[in-house]
């Protein structure tokens, strides 16, 4: 026959697995406490090294880092002030005025980067790496700006060459007007429209200038188309004389009138020497003169021509 358990019996093996659960239970506890309580511990430790570690950094480079500062804002100042002087000297003397803000924007970078590598050599950067990273840094830079740099190119090769000056009439890249300055990556024009244009250096001193104020004479021409049958020769006089009434022709070269006929129309041109400054008044002056003589006599409309 089967033997069964009594409930006392039964009640004792449930009491004594309960301590066995609460022994397992207790013991994990104490193990997760105990784990946890030392991996508090380390990060306190790492928190505390950490704000040591900070601490003895400001320690040593908290005062180098503060006179860097001091020492870079001193430099900017004092490379300004000498850069306003400078300036100064170059006016008083008379020095071009297209050079002057090439020049002062050239020494100004140079002693801001000189005054940089001062800065870094006091905080205590070792200058062999830092010169390393430097050259490796202009390389990538050069490459990725080499248009901009063939504009500081192009800007050195304007100035030795010296193509034009502050205040010449230039035309050049599909563009003309007055000179206003050549600066370190452009050269400034202003229109006689009063526009200003910035034409980049690089492909001014590669391409082609016509500069009208560099001589001290220039001829003008204009150019009359007629219908044939008209008198040619006694036009040509009369225009002649036009020319000559006006004090600012140029009596050397010789002013003449030249005649070219064609199968469709006859063609007078007028070439006269002026100077360089009176070129655009006189153009106007005669072209309205000539104009009124051809109307007055009842000659046919002519287009006239620069």
């Amino acid at each position: 026959m089967l033997q069964t358990e009594t409930p006392s019996a039964t009640a004792e093996k449930l009491a004594e697995h309960a301590d066995k659960v609460a022994t397992n239970v207790e013991s994990v506890t104490t193990a997760a406490t105990q784990s946890t309580v030392e991996t508090v511990k380390q990060s306190i430790d790492m928190i505390q090294q950490l704000q040591q570690k900070g601490i003895n950094l400001l320690l040593d480079y908290g005062p180098k880092i503060i006179v860097a500062i001091l020492l870079l804002w001193l430099g900017f100042k004092l490379t300004n002030f000498l850069c306003k002087r400078i300036k100064k000297i170059m006016v008083k003397r008379e020095v071009d005025s297209s050079l002057v803000p090439f020049i002062i924007q050239v020494i100004s970078i140079v002693l801001k980067i000189l005054i940089i590598l001062s800065v870094i050599s006091v905080i205590g950067i070792p200058m062999t790496s830092f010169i390393a990273l430097l050259g490796a840094m202009g390389l990538a830079i050069g490459m990725a700006f080499s248009g901009t740099l063939s504009n500081i190119a192009g800007g050195v090769v304007l100035l030795v060459l010296r193509p034009f000056k502050s205040g010449d009439y230039i035309s050049a890249q599909g563009t003309e007007g007055t000179v206003k300055s050549v600066q370190i990556f452009t050269t400034v024009l202003i229109t006689p429209d009063n526009k200003t244009i910035s034409i980049p250096n690089g492909p001014l001193s590669s391409g082609t200038i016509t500069n009208y104020s560099l001589l001290e004479t220039r001829r003008l021409d204009i150019n009359i188309k007629l219908a044939h049958g008209v008198n040619a020769s006694l036009i040509a006089n009369d225009i002649l004389n036009i020319i000559n009434q006006d004090q600012r022709v140029l009596r050397e070269p010789e002013p003449v009138v030249l005649t070219q006929i064609t199968e469709s129309s006859l063609t007078l041109s007028s070439r006269v020497w002026v100077k360089t400054e009176n070129y655009w008044d006189l153009h106007t002056i005669l072209s309205k003169n000539i104009y009124q003589y051809l109307f007055d006599n009842k000659i046919d409309v002519p287009i006239v021509k620069m």
